[in-house]
């Protein structure tokens, strides 16, 4: 039986991300006491347990004239002893169907490993989403920043927010999150090591989301720049985060460090609702802050 999930279910529901995801229980209850919202998770329940379930996380879509409506999946998962018996592609099916009835136009997923691009494939969903990941070494940060700051910098979240939304202004079919998904993600990523790098005044203002992999590597996980903001940035995250090497993962084509790195597949795409299929764009559009 495919329905809503209930506030009363966070327990349950806590219960099988553990199983899906292996992650000690203060990742799921963070989510489910910060983020969950009944109307936005599906579960298909066997003799009145949940046997798998999937977030539907509220999300916008860069279009030509503005933005369409949308949903991203997130955290789809089916107790192990439920696999192979067709239940998550049921519950996929559905939010197609109850995310065209609410709205949306879209749905986009992040699979976790490559094998499940092409369980996705047969779901609905096409190869749409890329970055780029760029190593940049600690010395060339130096020579892209002025002196060190002093102190940390700190901006509100829909600042922040508004700067990666003009940003991605011109990456047609990039995915855009509210205000207050973006605050969340930033506190959902500090529970497993990341943290928010700010730089620059008013119009120079840039931020980072940096995690420290060894004492040697740094992953820049998104880094959105005003247009004379990156040297500012890149002395702040050289102030928090000193490593030698930085690994950007960043939106594909144009952008900071222009023509450089390798493009890789991050994330997919489906149409609903009568929506027609687009091929993506160029540059190709970007998912980040995808709480992967």
């Amino acid at each position: 039986m495919i329905g809503l999930a209930g506030w009363e279910m966070r327990g349950e529901l806590a219960e099988l991300w553990q199983a899906c995801f292996h992650e000690p229980k203060r990742f799921p209850d963070y989510f489910l006491n910060n983020y969950f919202r009944p109307k936005d998770c599906l579960v298909y329940r066997v003799s009145g347990r949940i046997a798998a379930a999937v977030y539907l996380l509220p999300a916008e879509i860069v279009r030509e004239n503005g933005t369409a409506q949308a949903h991203y999946i997130f955290a789809a998962g089916t107790q192990p002893r439920f696999r192979s018996r067709g239940y998550m592609a049921s519950l996929l099916a559905y939010a197609a169907i109850y995310g065209a009835r609410r709205g949306d136009r879209y749905s986009a997923v992040l699979p976790a490993d490559q094998p499940l691009y092409s369980y996705y494939e047969r779901n609905g969903y096409f190869d749409y989403y890329k970055i780029r990941s760029v190593a940049v070494s600690r010395s060339r940060l130096e020579q892209l920043a002025p002196v060190l700051p002093s102190g940390r910098i700190l901006a509100p979240s829909s600042e922040l927010n508004s700067l990666r939304g003009s940003v991605l202004s011109r990456y047609g079919g990039s995915v855009l999150w509210s205000n207050e998904r973006f605050h969340f993600t930033v506190g959902f990523g500090s529970a497993y090591g990341d943290g928010l790098v700010c730089s620059g005044p008013g119009g120079n203002r840039s931020y980072a989301i940096c995690r420290r992999v060894n004492e040697k590597l740094c992953s820049v996980r998104e880094a959105m720049t005003a247009p004379k903001g990156l040297p500012g940035l890149a002395a702040a995250i050289l102030k928090r985060y000193p490593a030698e090497t930085y690994e950007f993962r960043l939106p594909a084509g144009e952008g900071l460090f222009p023509g450089e790195g390798t493009e890789e597949r991050c994330g997919m795409l489906r149409p609903i609702g009568g929506t027609p299929a687009e091929k993506p764009g160029v540059p190709a559009p970007y998912l980040g802050l995808a709480l992967d």
